[in-house]
């Protein structure tokens, strides 16, 4: 059995997300990774046979219009909803980092992962 999956990695973008009132206040810097698991794997040359990444891409670009959301849970589900109305999904795991949180090579964030059955 062939697995295939479609990702977008470390994409950049800002949204105005978190608890804290000067998180309120500006947008923050934050990279979301998206893996996509297709339920049917086409043996053709051709786009009509998998899924865009640019169809992810431009989910993930409506992020930055958001109204305020606090939680990255939240932010994630939302994006997992967008993403859950695109055919031949099998399975999404998003992760979403908060940049600039912490000094040097440590990050925060949170992943979520869904498995689609009906679609």
């Amino acid at each position: 059995m062939i697995k295939n999956s479609i990702f977008v990695k470390n994409y950049i973008t800002n949204c105005s997300i978190g608890i804290y009132p000067n998180e309120k206040q500006n947008q923050q810097k934050i990279k979301i990774s998206v893996i996509v698991d297709l339920k049917k794997v086409k043996n053709k040359d051709n786009i009509n046979s998998t899924i865009s990444y640019e169809k992810i891409i431009t989910i993930l670009k409506e992020i930055k219009n958001y109204k305020h959301i606090n939680l990255l849970e939240t932010l994630a589900k939302k994006i997992l909803l967008r993403l859950g109305k695109i055919n031949n999904l099998k399975k999404v795991k998003i992760e979403i980092i908060k940049c600039n949180i912490l000094s040097g090579d440590q990050e925060v964030g949170v992943t979520i992962e869904k498995s689609f059955r009906n679609n």
